[in-house]
């Protein structure tokens, strides 16, 4: 593993890990927690394995495990505690569950939080299993919101190759041992407050279109109470295909108030308007996604 990818990650990242073995999966917890610590994040491991265990792997790579316990800024959790509650899947439940993290993290003031998940549980047949997809596409909406940040930790010896991509797409970006040196997230998906709506840099494609749509999709419940358009920051956005912009489309036509575009590139100009849409008219009574005024 390229050393420095852990460094490259921030709150708000989402990053589907796949590894081949221990080796792999221990640099990512052990570079995560030396980051970790560095920028005062709380970190949160739900893992497959004991405690103890997890502690001598730390501390075999130089973090003092056992002090950041002590002081709480790290928690070890059985992945049956944080996925498996009452012995199944539930994916709302486990998506409030991070909602409440968050919330305690920001009050015992860290300046984000870092979550690892060990997936290696949903390789079994467990009752909910089979929304996994669907939850972590979901979840994107709570890390979009910019102060916590998942790896999410996939073992490709236990997954296909076919349900490794679904997954895979289900997060805006995806590190993997043959990743290139010098990799960063493919996509970074992020809320804005001033003005309300999202910042999307980087690239859309197959590999991350999931996690797009699922984000796409709540922003009308994740903005209830705001009464102008929402804007979708694309400045940052270096390459859409056709796909994402007709979900960028859709997005315009199901907001109430609609949306306006922010930094559109000419390309993307010219794939809005194949989809049916027209960002330099944004605002134009009746035009898609700006309601006309009530008559």
């Amino acid at each position: 593993m390229d050393p420095y990818v852990i460094e490259r990650l921030r709150p708000g990242d989402h990053v589907c890990v796949t590894y081949e073995d221990d080796e792999q999966r221990r640099a990512a917890l052990v570079g995560s927690a030396q980051a970790g610590v560095r920028r005062h994040h709380k970190l949160l491991y739900f893992a497959g394995r004991p405690q103890e265990t997890v502690v001598a792997e730390l501390e075999a790579g130089g973090v003092d495990a056992r002090r950041m316990l002590d002081v709480g800024q790290f928690q070890v959790r059985s992945t049956a505690e944080g996925y498996l509650v009452a012995g199944r899947f539930e994916p709302e439940a486990v998506i409030g569950g991070w909602v409440r993290e968050i919330d305690t993290a920001r009050d015992r003031g860290y300046a984000g939080l870092r979550v690892i998940g060990d997936m290696t549980w949903a390789a079994a047949r467990v009752p909910g299993g089979e929304r996994l997809e669907w939850y972590e596409a979901e979840v994107n909406r709570v890390f979009a919101g910019g102060y916590a940040m998942a790896l999410c930790q996939y073992d490709r010896r236990l997954f296909s190759p076919e349900r490794l991509g679904r997954l895979s797409a289900a997060h805006p970006c995806t590190f993997s041992p043959n990743a290139p040196f010098g990799w960063r997230p493919l996509l970074r998906v992020l809320r804005t407050g001033d003005p309300p709506g999202l910042r999307l840099a980087g690239e859309i494609d197959a590999s991350n279109r999931g996690a797009l749509a699922a984000t796409l999709a709540g922003l009308a419940d994740d903005f209830p109470a705001v009464r102008v358009p929402l804007t979708l920051d694309v400045e940052r956005l270096r390459f859409a295909d056709a796909a994402a912009a007709r979900l960028l489309v859709r997005a315009a036509g199901s907001v109430p108030m609609g949306v306006r575009f922010a930094g559109c590139s000419p390309p993307l100009v010219r794939l809005l308007k194949l989809a049916g849409y027209d960002p330099h008219l944004a605002g134009r009574p009746g035009h898609p996604g700006i309601p006309a005024p009530a008559t």
